[in-house]
Parts: structure tokens; sequence; C-alpha cells
């Protein structure tokens, strides 16, 4: 007897944690999910899951079931998703979720790229980290594009770009300090952009490059990096910027780099696991990453 069923609805309740929420996306009552779980406990001989006050817990016979059977039971709905009306189901509208200015400073020629096959249309979320995997969890984002490698199990993910720290400040300050030892003491004299309030970008370059924390004093908190370096430019402080909005500015004269390159951060194209048994998402997925392969996307000149 083939047990193909009742495995899918163990992947589904193993990945999303709730019987309710499994239910829901399998389009199944919940007592019949409960039923496969309870014929897959009987064929294992063991418990699969722990009920908890929001949801269930795995048990180590599920987590061992589940890295044996999931990426099966997912090569086997992508292969039936795709042969079945291929051509008639990959259209529709795609939610794509990612930073504000990398979608508009970079990602735009891709996108550009999907929406000339006509077959997809596009809505885009943006927002930061926490908002782009709130909207995958919730189903709300389809794909999305982050800086940060995903550590939930649920999700799937291949390096789609890089991005490059580069410490940058507003050509009057950046003109005087451009021939001297840039240390972190040094740039303590003088006022910062930041994204919020924890300096994230600034505080790891000083971390990586100087070995030392960043306490310059704030000159402005803006959650958008487009407008951080346009306050830079207009004379404010300094900051650190990916290289593909400042890259431009630098050549222009309008931004001076100071100091050595900063980390590079990977950036990933992400989405939830099975999100590909959707003929429309996998496209999607291929015209995005064929695109970043061909050219590469963000690169800073030496």
């Amino acid at each position: 007897m083939s047990y193909l069923t009742q495995l899918k609805t163990f992947v589904e309740v193993y990945r999303s944690g709730n019987i309710t929420r499994a239910a829901s996306r399998l389009h199944m009552s919940q007592p019949a999910v409960t039923s496969h779980i309870q014929a897959m406990e009987n064929i294992v001989g063991k418990e699969l899951f722990v009920r908890k006050a929001r949801g269930v817990e795995p048990t180590p016979i599920a987590d061992d079931l589940a890295l044996q059977v999931a990426s099966h039971i997912d090569i086997l709905e992508q292969k039936v998703a795709s042969i079945r009306s291929r051509a008639s189901t990959d259209h529709g509208t795609l939610h794509l979720a990612g930073p504000a200015e990398y979608l508009s400073s970079v990602a735009g020629p891709a996108l550009a790229n999907l929406l000339q096959a006509d077959k997809v249309n596009l809505v885009i979320h943006t927002g930061n980290k926490n908002n782009t995997y709130e909207l995958l969890e919730k189903d709300i984002a389809e794909l999305a594009i982050t800086a940060s490698e995903p550590t939930d199990a649920m999700y799937e993910y291949q390096k789609l770009d890089k991005e490059q720290l580069i410490l940058v400040m507003n050509r009057v300050q950046g003109r005087l300090l451009k021939d001297k030892e840039i240390t972190a003491s040094l740039l303590n004299q003088h006022k910062i952009v930041t994204y919020d309030e924890q300096l994230p970008l600034i505080r790891r370059y000083f971390s990586e490059v100087f070995n030392a924390p960043c306490e310059s004093p704030v000159a402005a908190v803006c959650p958008d990096i487009r407008a951080i370096s346009n306050i830079v430019k207009a004379g404010i402080g300094y900051s650190v910027l990916p290289d593909y909005l400042c890259k431009e500015s630098i050549a222009k004269g309008e931004l001076i780099p100071l100091g050595l390159k900063g980390p590079e951060n990977e950036i990933y194209l992400v989405w939830k696991k099975g999100a590909l048994r959707n003929p429309r998402v996998d496209f999607a997925k291929d015209v995005i990453m064929a695109f970043a392969n061909i050219n590469h996307f963000a690169s800073y000149p030496d």
C-alpha cells in the first residue's frame, strides 16, 4: 500500500508546526490531517509529534523521517505541477519582497526581464529583514531578496549577488581626511548617518576593519539607504553604504571613499520549501537567477 498522501501531510505538518495551518495549506480538514499523522505513527511505530499550546513539536523520529522523505516529496510535487498544464498555470501575479534600495537600484533590470515574458505580473513588497521574512512566512510573498542567509529549515535559497560595504564621507570633510590614516578614533570625531539606532552596516564595518566600536555622534537616523546617501552627499557626516548605492556618486566626486573596503554581504533569493511547486514561482525564480548569472548584478570597480 502507498502512503504517499500521508507522507505529504506529515511533511506539511512538520514544516508548519501546526495541524490547523497544515490543514489549510493542504485544503483538508483538521480531522483528516490528524488521521494521516496517526497512520504514519502506526507505520513507524513511534510518536511523531508532541502537542503543545500553540501547535505541535516534532520528535526525533519525526526529524529523521522528514530528513529522509521531505526533499523527495518536494521533487515529486514539482514534477507533477510542471506537467499539469504548465503553459496555462505559470501566468498570474507574483509577490516579491525585499529591500527597496536593492530592488530599485540593482534588481530592476531583472524584474523588467521577468515582466517582458508576458507571463507574470508583479506586486513588490519592500521592507527590512524582519518584514521580508514575515511576508514569506505568512505566504504573502512567494519570493524574497535578502542580505541574510536563511537559518530556518522552512526556507530554500540560492545566492543571487553580493555587495561590498564602503565607508563614505561628504566631499568637504572627506577631502580633508582622504590622505590621512583612517582609524576608528578619527572617525569618532565626526557625525554619522545611520539606518537605525543599532548602526547595522556601520557597526559591522568598524568591527571587521578596525576591531573597535563606532562611537560617533548620530546626526540622523533614516530607514532608507538611498536617503542616507543623499544626506551625506548634502554635507552631513559619513556612513557605510553598499557599493551599488555609492559607486556613481564616488565617480562624480559627490562622495569620498575613505579607509579600506569593508566586508562583503551575500544577497539571496529565498522561498519557502514547496513554493516551487507553483510553476509561476518556479518560472520567476529561474528568470531572476538566469539574469543574475549573466549580469552579475552589482560590482564595485577597483
